[in-house]
C-alpha cells in the first residue's frame, strides 16, 4: 500500500479518511492526516480510529507517496502548501496528487500547471459525487481527470478504491470539474424549483385550512410533496438524457410530445401563480427568458432541448 496523506479534515475530508482507515485497520502503513486546526474533534476521532495526525505539513507530505487534497477551496490548497515549506518544489517533487478540492474547470488547469512547476509527478483532479454520509457505501462514486487513464490504474485508483467507485474522465485535467458542476447545477436547478413548489404548497394549504398567510409556515408540505413531487421528479430523470441526446443531435423539431409553446404558457402560470400568491419565482424568469426566445425565432412547435442553444455564449 502507497504511503497516504489526507490534507484537509473537514466533513467530506473525515469520511474519506474514515474510509480509507476502516479498509485497512491493520496497515503497517498508517493513513496519516493534517488539518490546519489539529484540535478539531473530526481530528481526533480519527486519530482514536487509527490514523497518525502530522502537524507539520512539510514532513507529512515528504513522508507521502499519494497527497489527498480535500479543502474549501483552491485558495487553501495554496496557502496551506506554500505555508508548509519555503522551498515547496523540494517537498512536492516526485509526489502524486489527487486534489478533490470543489473547484472550477479553469482551477483544476491552474492546479496543475501549479503543482507540475513544483515536480509533481502525477496530478488528478477529481470530485466525490456523493454527501460524506455516503462515501465508503455502494453508492459512492468519484470523478478523477488527468494524466492518462493507465497512469491512474498504475497509481491511484485500487489505492483509493474503498472510498468509491472511480470514473476516470479524460486526460483533460478539467473534465472531472466540468461533469461535477454540471451534475450540481442540475441538482441546485431542481433544488430551486422544488423551493417555488413547496412555497406554493405552504399557501394553498394554509388557505385551504383556513389559517391565513400568517400561518402558512405552520402547514406540512411533506405528504404533497412526497406523493406528487417527489413521484413525477423520478420519472422525470430519464427526461434529462433525451434533452442531451436532442441537443447533440440539433433535433430541436422533436417536441417529444410536449410542444415548447405549451410548456412555455405552464411554466408562465407557475409565475402567475407566483406572483398572485406572494411567493419568489425568480428562480424560473431566466428559463421562461430563454424558452420565448425560441418561441420567438421559430414558434412553438419545436422542443425544449432548443433552449441550450443560447446557454452558450
Amino acid at each position: 500500500m502507497s504511503r497516504i496523506l489526507s490534507l484537509g479534515i473537514g466533513n467530506m475530508g473525515a469520511a474519506l479518511a474514515r474510509t480509507l482507515l476502516a479498509s485497512n485497520p491493520s496497515s503497517s502503513t498508517p493513513l496519516t492526516i493534517w488539518n490546519r486546526t489539529a484540535s478539531r474533534p473530526l481530528v481526533t476521532s480519527l486519530v482514536a480510529a487509527g490514523a497518525r495526525l502530522e502537524t507539520d505539513l512539510a514532513a507529512a507530505i515528504s513522508a507521502a507517496d499519494i497527497i489527498l487534497i480535500c479543502v474549501l477551496d483552491y485558495d487553501t490548497i495554496y496557502s496551506a502548501l506554500t505555508s508548509a515549506s519555503a522551498d515547496s518544489s523540494a517537498t512536492l517533487a516526485g509526489k502524486t496528487v489527487v486534489n478533490l478540492t470543489n473547484g472550477t474547470p479553469r482551477q483544476a488547469a491552474a492546479a496543475q500547471a501549479w503543482f507540475r512547476e513544483r515536480g509533481v509527478a502525477r496530478y488528478f483532479d477529481g470530485a466525490v459525487m456523493v454527501p460524506p454520509q455516503l462515501v465508503g457505501t455502494p453508492h459512492s462514486f468519484l470523478l478523477y481527470s488527468g494524466e492518462t487513464e493507465a497512469a491512474f490504474q498504475a497509481s491511484v485508483k485500487d489505492q483509493l478504491a474503498s472510498v468509491g467507485s472511480a470514473l476516470y474522465t479524460g486526460e483533460d485535467v478539467a473534465s472531472a470539474a466540468t461533469d461535477d458542476l454540471a451534475a450540481l447545477a442540475a441538482m441546485y436547478g431542481m433544488f430551486s424549483g422544488a423551493f417555488i413548489g413547496i412555497g406554493l404548497l405552504k399557501k394553498q394549504l394554509a388557505k385551504a385550512a383556513g389559517k391565513g398567510d400568517g400561518a402558512a409556515a405552520k402547514v406540512k408540505v411533506t405528504p404533497a410533496v412526497e406523493s406528487v413531487v417527489v413521484p413525477v421528479l423520478t420519472a422525470l430523470v430519464p427526461y434529462v438524457g433525451l434533452i442531451a441526446k436532442a441537443v447533440d443531435e440539433e433535433a430541436w423539431d422533436d417536441d417529444m410530445g410536449n410542444p415548447l409553446g405549451m410548456q412555455l404558457a405552464g411554466v408562465r402560470n407557475i409565475l402567475q401563480a407566483c406572483k398572485d400568491e406572494g411567493v419568489n419565482g425568480g428562480a424560473l424568469e431566466t428559463l421562461v427568458g430563454l424558452m420565448q426566445k425560441v418561441v420567438d425565432e421559430r414558434g412553438g412547435a419545436g422542443g425544449v432541448p432548443e433552449v441550450a442553444r443560447f446557454m452558450v455564449e
